[in-house]
């Protein structure tokens, strides 16, 4: 694998390593944060590798908004900056700081050419750590307790630019002061607020990247992922789709989701008649789950780190979402067509098709034309794509930014398993209602094409060519026919009820679909990689 320039770390060994292998050392020694900043800092300003990398976040960022940008670049010296303060945790536990001093000094300052000011910084570096732990005798080695500065430095340093510049260091305005009182210690004059040095590490992670490659076995693994947890939503809410379709085929008989639930328990169908389809509805999903989820892994990954560039990546992360959701979505919708065709056929026809099963049903649909065979099964394939597209992109998008902003307020949330797994139904939630919306039109003309293949559009097969059976009716003709006929509001007939299923339906798949990644060790956590240091 190619080496980042954070692996060329000359202060140290820098590695990425799991994030699931990170050391939980953050008892052991307390390293005040403004020394962790201020040495950030330091390393951006003099270690090639730390430059290099700071240069990539600045051109990765570079298309950005100056505000979005200023977010960005913070973030990532924070999560840097967290990085080195396990290193610095590590190193302390077992050496002391004037051992620390050497390790900085021997590095950066004995051969360089601007020695003097080097070992200026380093002298403010560690009066920044407590009396009791400064280094005195090699502060007062060096020489530093006088000052340099002048007027112009007054004048011209600006605490604002100076917290937002993360390569900027302190000018020759600020130097030591030997003190005692009554035991010898080094201070900072003129005196500084912390935080003017950087944001606080507190809840902050490490630095951390996605694994560079995934492997076949991983999108297998997601794949099988996916799979179990849409076949366990859809089948605790096929009662909820069976009405959901009803309401689409028989409105006034189906006006909301309770009414249509006692409907069907009330006819003859009785308790079965809520689960009609389940056998298309748990095979389809199965399908969609091993399908969507690995896919749109694929799409996103490889538009950002093999199509663009980093900075036209991070501008359309949003458009890359949508994109890889609706290409996820085609790639789902080729095996689950037949099988949608199928459950609806079975749920608005119960006494003809229930007794077929769901192969029985799929050869019945493929005999109504005799000329088109099995592509009659694809007679609702442009209306179906058009609402699969329409619902992976929002679903994808909406889950993850609803997430972000969730851990944004409360990052505490993801400290315990419990409460991010949490995050995701309450996510899962959110985007499901908001796909629902988006795609019910074309949601109400799937239903409506495969409906009147057999009946209005003559879907029997005889006397018809490919137009009248429908399979080329797709989602704007069927949309005219159906506002022509019924009105604009026939379009989102079952709204309610699809958001109830849709959001119930999401959430858990998301919830599920987290637990089994987790399960199989594929989630986020065992997707990423975290930077660690090796002082040496």
């Amino acid at each position: 694998p190619t080496t980042t320039p954070l692996e060329t770390l000359s202060l140290g060994q820098g590695q990425w390593t799991p994030q699931q292998q990170q050391q939980n050392i953050n008892e052991i020694v307390e390293i005040p944060q403004s020394f962790c900043a201020y040495a950030s800092r330091f390393l951006i300003k003099y270690d090639e590798g730390v430059q290099t990398w700071w240069d990539t976040q600045e051109s990765k960022y570079s298309l950005l908004s100056q505000d979005k940008r200023q977010v960005k670049l913070e973030q990532s010296f924070v999560s840097f900056a967290k990085s080195l303060e396990m290193a610095l945790q590590e190193y302390v536990a077992g050496n002391t700081y004037d051992k620390l001093w050497d390790t900085f000094n021997s590095k950066y300052a004995t051969n360089a050419n601007d020695k003097e000011e080097i070992q200026r910084q380093l002298g403010i570096l560690f009066t920044m750590l407590p009396p009791q732990d400064q280094p005195v005798s090699k502060l007062r080695s060096v020489g530093i307790s006088s000052s340099s500065g002048s007027s112009n430095d007054v004048a011209t340093f600006e605490a604002e630019n100076f917290r937002t510049d993360f390569t900027q260091l302190l000018p020759s305005l600020y130097h030591c002061v030997e003190k005692s009182t009554p035991n010898s210690f080094f201070a900072i004059e003129p005196e500084i607020v912390g935080t003017v040095l950087g944001p606080s590490l507190q809840r902050e992670q490490p630095l951390q990247r996605p694994l560079p490659q995934l492997s076949p076995t991983i999108y297998a693994l997601l794949g099988l992922s996916g799979s179990a947890a849409c076949a366990a939503t859809h089948s605790v809410v096929i009662p909820l789709d069976v009405v959901k379709t009803r309401a689409q085929t028989d409105p006034e008989q189906y006006s909301n989701m309770l009414k249509g639930i006692q409907t069907v328990l009330k006819g003859e169908e009785g308790l079965p008649g809520l689960y009609l389809g389940a056998q298309a509805t748990l095979v389809g999903y199965c399908w969609y789950g091993i399908s969507i989820y690995p896919s749109y892994t694929f799409f996103k990954r490889y538009a950002t780190t093999e199509l663009l560039s980093p900075a036209v990546a991070t501008i359309h992360m949003n458009d890359i979402a949508l994109i890889a959701g609706a290409m996820s979505a085609v790639v789902a919708s080729l095996g689950l067509t037949p099988l949608e065709a199928a459950r609806i056929r079975v749920v608005a026809d119960p006494a003809t098709y229930k007794s077929l099963g769901l192969l029985g049903t799929m050869a019945s649909i493929a005999k109504e034309d005799t000329e088109l065979g099995w592509k009659t099964l694809y007679a609702s394939f442009p209306s179906l794509i058009t609402r699969q597209v329409l619902f992976g992109s929002v679903k994808f998008i909406a889950f993850e930014r609803t997430g972000e902003a969730i851990f944004a307020q409360l990052p505490f949330l993801r400290d315990a398993t419990w409460t991010t797994l949490g995050v995701s139904l309450v996510a899962g939630g959110v985007s499901g209602v908001l796909a629902a919306i988006v795609s019910q039109p074309a949601d109400s003309v799937l239903t409506y094409v495969a409906k009147s293949n057999s009946k209005d559009l003559g879907g029997g097969g005889e006397g018809n060519n490919s137009s009248s059976s429908g399979v080329a009716l797709g989602v704007i003709e069927g949309s005219r026919i159906m506002i022509e006929s019924e009105g604009w509001a026939s379009l989102f007939l079952g709204l309610g009820s699809r958001c109830v299923w849709s959001g119930c339906i999401i959430a858990g798949q998301f919830l599920l679909y987290d637990v089994f990644r987790t399960t199989f060790n594929v989630n986020n956590d065992a997707l990423s990689q975290i930077y660690q240091i090796q002082l040496n």
